[in-house]
C-alpha cells in the first residue's frame, strides 16, 4: 500500500518536473524569437532612416554605384523569407500564449522589414537610373 502511494507521488513529481522543463524550453524559445524580432526591427528602422535620407537628398549622384547595398538588401529579403517559411511550419495551436505572441510579433516585424527592404531596393534602382539618365 505504502509502496504504491510512493510510486504515485513519484510519478506525480516526474510529470510536474517534465512540465516545468517544457515551460522553461518554451520560455527560452520565446526569448530567442524576441531577440530575432528586435534585430529585424532595428534593421527595419535603419532601412527606413536610409529611405528618408535618400528622399531628402539630391538626385545628382548615385546612391549605390557598385550595387553592394542592393545585393545586401536582396540577401536580407531572402533571409526574411526563410524565417517566415520556418515560422509557418512551426506554428501550432498547442503552443503557450507567450510563444504564440512571440511568433506573431516576429512574423509581423519580418513582414514589415521585408516590405521596407523591398521599397528601398526599388527606390535605389529608380534613383540611380535617374542619375545615370540625367
Amino acid at each position: 500500500m505504502l509502496t504504491s502511494t510512493f510510486k504515485e507521488v513519484l510519478d506525480l513529481f516526474r510529470r510536474a518536473e517534465s512540465m516545468l522543463l517544457a515551460l522553461g524550453a518554451e520560455r527560452r524559445c520565446a526569448l530567442r524569437l524576441d531577440r530575432v524580432a528586435d534585430r529585424l526591427a532595428a534593421m527595419g528602422a535603419r532601412i527606413n532612416e536610409l529611405r528618408a535620407r535618400m528622399q531628402e537628398g539630391p538626385v545628382d549622384e548615385t546612391v549605390d554605384p557598385d550595387c553592394g547595398l542592393r545585393d545586401s538588401l536582396k540577401g536580407l529579403k531572402e533571409d526574411i523569407r526563410d524565417i517566415r517559411c520556418q515560422l509557418g511550419g512551426l506554428h501550432s495551436s498547442r503552443l503557450s500564449a507567450r510563444l504564440q505572441r512571440s511568433f506573431s510579433r516576429l512574423h509581423r516585424i519580418a513582414e514589415e522589414t521585408y516590405a521596407s527592404a523591398d521599397k528601398l531596393q526599388w527606390e535605389i534602382d529608380e534613383h540611380d537610373s535617374k542619375c545615370r539618365a540625367g
